[in-house]
């Protein structure tokens, strides 16, 4: 039976080096990863410092050509205002030339008028009618009627000149508001270009910004993972070296000596000292048959192991009273816990 437990012991400290050699190049890796990743960290800190800086610029031409389309768009309600300036002097002038074309004509239809009552009377024969006078008074008479014809016909004619040359004039001045009109609507479209031109320009911006603006959400969380990661690393090598120190500074185990091969108990408490008496009376070298139990608290063998490490066979009363007061703290925080507990089901 001793030789079975010999055995097992001797195997479970294979398992134990081959463990702590586990242990020991999972550090190294984890030291060669941390300094991966601190190299890892530098480059994207320096990328996220590039990318700031390309968003500022990139912001900087957003706001110029934001400007940009403002001024454009106050010349175009500019251009907008003389389009419409002369879209109404147009209606302007085509009224005033519908009534001045009115005002010919009318004046036409009364000069044709007078030319064919002319003709239907016989014409511009003025001198026959006057050389046919029968008396002196009938001259008289006939040359008034003809000088109040020739004023009405010449008064007739100056004012058809005069419409004409007003419909000439307004024609002209038609012919200027039309060239406005179009010089306005060219101005118009010049802007409309210009606005088009300078929104494209926002829009390329707009949309290297968002790129810009993407890349740094994604190096950031990039940052932020590796970060993490540092940090956790950076927590794991501080554990491990806080409990390389706490090994490597843990207080020796208590001398305790032994009378009449038992060892001497006189340093426990009351909860203490019931349970060890209660397991193994006080001999650190009892030995439960039916399982791997052994020594003061009857600690099982990986307790033993877990407790004692290579020390786990050891019949010291120190060492055992150490590794039984350091299974009843994690197990059950106290003595009187653990008494407490095996009164109630007659182990602990």
């Amino acid at each position: 039976m001793l030789s079975r437990i010999r055995i097992a012991a001797a195997a479970l400290l294979a398992i134990l080096a081959a463990s702590s050699l586990a242990v020991r190049v999972m550090a190294a890796d984890q030291s060669g990863e941390l300094a991966a990743t601190q190299r890892q960290l530098a480059q994207v800190q320096a990328v996220l410092r590039d990318a700031q800086a390309n968003a500022a610029a990139v912001t900087a031409a957003l706001d110029q050509a934001n400007a940009a389309v403002a001024t454009a768009r106050q010349r175009l309600q500019d251009a907008q205002g003389r389009l419409e300036a002369a879209r109404a002097m147009g209606t302007a002038a085509e009224a005033a030339l519908t009534q001045v074309t009115a005002r010919t004509q009318a004046t036409q239809t009364l000069v044709d008028s007078e030319v064919r009552a002319a003709y239907m009377s016989g014409g511009t024969s003025s001198l026959s009618m006057l050389v046919n006078a029968a008396s002196l008074p009938e001259l008289v008479d006939r040359t008034v009627t003809l000088d109040q014809l020739a004023g009405s016909s010449r008064d007739t004619l100056r004012l058809l000149q005069e419409q004409r040359r007003e419909v000439a004039t307004t024609r002209a001045q038609l012919a200027g508001i039309e060239q406005e009109r179009a010089a306005a609507t060219s101005a118009v479209a010049a802007q409309v270009t210009g606005l088009e031109q300078i929104q494209a320009l926002r829009q390329q911006a707009k949309q290297k910004l968002d790129a810009k603006i993407a890349s740094l959400a994604s190096q950031a969380a990039s940052l932020r993972a590796h970060s993490t990661e540092l940090r956790q690393l950076i927590q794991q090598e501080q554990q491990q070296q806080a409990a390389a120190a706490q090994l490597g500074s843990a207080p020796s185990p208590p001398s305790v000596g032994m009378v009449g091969g038992l060892c001497d108990l006189s340093s426990t408490s009351a909860a203490e000292h019931w349970i060890i008496m209660h397991e193994s009376g006080g001999n650190p070298r009892a030995q439960n048959p039916s399982s791997t139990a052994f020594g003061l608290g009857q600690l099982l063998l990986g307790n033993r192991i877990l407790y004692l490490g290579k020390d786990y066979a050891t019949v010291d009363c120190g060492k055992q009273l150490t590794a039984f007061r350091d299974y009843v703290r994690d197990r059950y925080g106290t003595a009187a816990a653990a008494q407490a507990f095996w009164e109630a089901h007659g182990w602990y």
